[in-house]
């Protein structure tokens, strides 16, 4: 399980809507189709807007990007 309360405001808020997912199919990967279903939906952004959080979070080593499979969570 993610400890959010390690990040606040919209990462840690980000971070719980993604361990809600990987909680959901029970996997260690999280598919992108997911990814942006879940995340753009409740926050109101669109898929490229998605991505640059992705990519913010995954250059501080919250996350890992799997190329062409998904969203692999660190912490």
């Amino acid at each position: 399980m993610i400890e959010t309360n390690q990040f606040t405001g919209l990462y840690g808020l980000f971070l719980k809507r993604l361990n809600e997912i990987s909680q959901e199919g029970n996997r260690d990967i999280i598919p992108f189709p997911d990814v942006f279903e879940k995340l753009c939906r409740n926050f109101s952004m669109t898929k490229q807007q998605c991505w640059e959080i992705l990519f913010l979070l995954r250059d501080v080593g919250v996350l890992e990007i799997v190329t062409l499979h998904g969203i692999k969570i660190r912490i």
